[in-house]
């Protein structure tokens, strides 16, 4: 069974979204509030999962922007954490974040993934994911 191992890193507010990493991975979008006096963002919902070649450039000129605005309530702002993942893995990492969490905003799976057995080890900051130690099968889909 191949084990994968996710590295969560961040959290960037939706002002700093420019400073993500411009690299291949997975990134969680969530809807959340800056405390400026404490300086900390406490987070809300994870509202999708999604993954690129180049984070950075997805994020910055992401096609759902106004769907994931949508989302927010008053005072909210979009957040995001990113990981690092080798770009002939990011369908299978993706996927299985999404079957995983099941984020409102993430309405399908990609049907053409290798779903044999697999584990999933996610760490750093992924604040609110249910699972972070799990296994999807073939069943899985």
């Amino acid at each position: 069974m191949k084990i994968y191992s996710i590295q969560f890193e961040g959290y960037w507010l939706e002002r700093n979204k420019g400073d993500v990493p411009a690299q291949s991975g997975v990134y969680l979008v969530y809807r959340g509030q800056y405390n400026i006096e404490k300086n900390i963002v406490e987070l809300n919902e994870i509202i999708y999962i999604g993954q690129s070649v180049n984070m950075r450039e997805r994020i910055v000129n992401h096609d759902h922007l106004q769907a994931f605005n949508a989302t927010l309530n008053a005072g909210e702002t979009l957040c995001y954490s990113c990981a690092a993942v080798d770009e002939e893995d990011l369908d299978i990492v993706e996927n299985a974040l999404i079957i995983a969490q099941k984020p409102r905003l993430n309405e399908t799976i990609r049907n053409d993934v290798d779903y044999s057995e697999k584990r999933f080890r996610v760490n750093g900051r992924c604040s609110l994911l249910k699972y972070t130690d799990f296994t999807i099968t073939s069943n899985a889909n």
